[in-house]
């Protein structure tokens, strides 16, 4: 009797050793994703990453991330006009003009007009019929010059529309470069150009230290400089208002714009930094424009050298920099060779920006291992392949992957490129197929790396722990039954 009661025992236990053991939502989740892989099947990846918690967005430039409709509307809230002819906004309707002057209305009701605006201030269609068009690079920073004039109008609306697309595709944190604090340089140093001829021609840090002093005593015994910066500030504040919640956090970058001469660069950079000690909304510091223009090719070094100096003297303010967003012909091969190894040396940033010119970068190995300790790369694969046009494997993401430099995933200028941080995960995917596991790593990283506080990045990831687990949930309930 006894010797049956082990039998039937050891029976049952191997019944139920052998039982398959119920797979986690985490791996049931994983299991879908790599059979989507397999497929190819865009459109489900697509419905998976709107669905998927994306964390933050933080290489995200505000005025390119408004859609030209919406910015149509607020010109014809302003009651200003189209130009017929440049298609154009004409915000003096007083003044004397060779063509007509249209409403919004009036373009909106032209169908191949609205449509011919849509294309000039956004990519759009460009690809149908780019032989009769400018250069992508040209075509992508042009748009700027069509909507510039009304894109500061309505900006705490602007920040409210990019906080609902952001939750309507489960992303929870906005680093956006909101602008140039707005200080002219000609206010306090006119018409003289000696200071730019001396800062272009410096030749060490020192040199460009002494030349930097001299200038910061000037802006810094007049009190009109502080005033400016701190009208900037307040306007931020009541364009933010209203904008956190607990589960949705917006902050800034201020810049300078590297296409300008080296006094104006310099008076950008030094009232941000100045402007990000003052406010907790601001982060951090960036440098915008097109890298592969005259001036900013130029000056490039002498930026950096910038940049190293405002970090000793402001070394609390965070720095994340546009550098290598060049390739292969755009530029002398000389360019190429220095631009990411610059921003990290020279300028200690934090974050890079594109990264793109990477396998043509002098020591680019040892630039690596450089970055995989100093600096996270952010990815924005959509503006690379249509600036640069650099994509699939020429695109260095493999590089920057198999090295294990922190990567995340950013939009750039979703309104101009008319994309989101969905499609962009989306591309990453069906172009490279990293796995569940490392999407999720570039969800986090876009947390980790951000500039917020540290109490705002744990309320992020415990936000974001939560949603991960629902979302897993959910697709794992889809596929059990």
């Amino acid at each position: 009797m006894k010797n049956n009661f082990i039998i039937i025992s050891v029976c049952l236990c191997i019944l139920s050793c052998n039982e398959p053991k119920e797979r986690s939502d985490f791996e049931t989740t994983s299991e879908y994703y790599e059979m989507m892989i397999e497929k190819n099947d865009i459109a489900k990846l697509n419905q998976f990453f709107t669905n998927m918690p994306k964390g933050g967005d933080i290489h995200h430039h505000y005025t390119g991330s408004i859609y030209a409709e919406t910015y149509l509307n607020w010109v014809k809230h302003k009651d200003w006009r189209i130009d017929s002819c440049s298609l154009k906004i004409v915000t003096d309707i007083s003044k004397t003009n060779t063509c007509k002057l249209l409403t919004a209305d009036e373009v909106i009701e032209n169908t191949m007009l609205y449509r011919q605006l849509l294309e000039l201030w956004s990519d759009l269609d460009f690809g149908n019929h780019n032989h009769s068009e400018p250069p992508p690079d040209l075509q992508f920073f042009n748009t700027f010059g069509y909507f510039g004039a009304v894109s500061d109008e309505y900006m705490d609306v602007g920040l409210n529309i990019l906080k609902e697309r952001a939750i309507n595709e489960n992303v929870s944190y906005i680093e956006t470069m909101i602008s140039a604090v707005g200080i002219s340089s000609n206010d306090y140093f006119p018409t003289d150009n000696t200071l730019n001829t001396l800062l272009e021609n410096a030749k060490t840090q020192q040199e460009v230290d002494n030349i930097l002093k001299d200038i910061d005593s000037i802006y810094f015994n007049d009190k009109t400089f502080d005033k400016e910066i701190d009208e900037f500030v307040d306007k931020l504040t009541k364009d933010h208002n209203g904008i956190d919640t607990e589960s949705f956090t917006m902050r800034f970058q201020s810049y300078g714009v590297r296409v300008l001469e080296p006094l104006q660069v310099y008076t950008d950079l030094l009232s941000a930094y100045i402007a990000a000690t003052k406010s907790p909304l601001l982060v951090g510091v960036n440098i915008v424009a097109p890298e592969n223009n005259y001036t900013a090719l130029k000056d490039y070094t002498l930026h950096m050298q910038m940049f190293n100096y405002l970090k000793r003297k402001y070394p609390d303010v965070n720095r994340a920099l546009h550098a290598g967003e060049l390739t292969s012909g755009m530029v002398r091969p000389k360019n190429l060779l220095f631009h990411i190894n610059q921003a990290l040396d020279i300028a200690q940033a934090q974050r890079i920006g594109h990264g793109v010119d990477l396998p043509y970068e002098k020591d680019s190995y040892e630039l690596l291992s450089k970055l995989k300790n100093q600096a996270a790369i952010e990815i924005n694969l959509t503006s690379n392949k249509f600036i640069l046009g650099v994509e699939g494997r020429e695109h260095p993401y493999l590089i920057y992957s198999s090295y294990g430099v922190p990567l995340v995933i950013s939009t750039d200028d979703s309104g101009v490129s008319r994309n989101n941080l969905s499609n962009e995960y989306m591309l990453l995917a069906s172009n490279y197929t990293p796995s569940y596991e490392k999407i999720k790593e570039y969800v986090y990283n876009s947390i980790h790396y951000s500039f917020m506080n540290e109490n705002d990045k744990k309320k992020s990831i415990h936000t974001l722990d939560k949603k991960f687990e629902e979302f897993e949930h959910k697709i794992a309930k889809q596929i059990r039954h």
